[in-house]
């Protein structure tokens, strides 16, 4: 048993990216664009034998990886650690993006227990399942799971950038004999 390929998606675009609002675990649905597309995505690991897919438990990660398990017609688990990061109450609703790594003094948790809440979590997605799954969460979880793949030492915010994936966007991490980045930031918006 074991996981070969996590195709890990970012939830499709919601009102709450378009007006810059720190949603947190509001429920903010889909925009007609981010279904647009999720379809896209979709559409792409269509012909990928996918065996499983997980998603955090707030509802616009729900609504996209409903979308991404319908050409497989596969149900939906959510993991309470793939959640956004965990963001104080003053600041969920409020506009200004906070991002953990920026504002830290905004989370309820450290990067390092972000980071350890999401690796955790892809740990026992790979002990449960085998094959190819899809992961949808949210951009900094994404980022820590990312940055722990890649073993980034030194975060700064210039490399938080490169790392931060877009709405509706595919990154692929292989296991091997360690996990390996092999797809970043992959969506419709770059081929059309």
């Amino acid at each position: 048993m074991g996981v070969n390929s996590f195709y890990v998606v970012r939830h499709g675009e919601t009102q709450a990216n378009v007006m810059e609002v720190n949603a947190g675990p509001l429920d903010y649905p889909l925009t007609k664009k981010g279904i647009k597309e999720i379809r896209y995505l979709a559409k792409a690991l269509s012909e990928i034998e996918i065996t499983r897919v997980y998603c955090s438990p707030v509802y616009r990660a729900v609504e996209t990886a409903k979308l991404m398990a319908k050409p497989h017609k596969l149900g939906v688990k959510t993991v309470k650690g793939l959640t956004e990061a965990k963001l104080k109450a003053e600041f969920v609703g409020k506009k200004g993006r906070k991002r953990i790594l920026l504002t830290p003094e905004a989370f309820d948790e450290t990067y390092q227990e972000l980071q350890a809440r999401v690796v955790g979590s892809i740990n026992a997605i790979n002990k449960e399942a085998s094959g190819n799954v899809i992961v949808v969460s949210h951009g900094d979880p994404i980022t820590a799971l990312l940055q722990y793949v890649i073993e980034r030492k030194v975060i700064g915010s210039n490399s938080y950038y490169v790392l931060h994936p877009d709405p509706g966007s595919l990154s692929i991490i292989d296991r091997r004999d360690r996990l390996e980045l092999v797809l970043f930031n992959y969506h419709r918006n770059r081929f059309e």
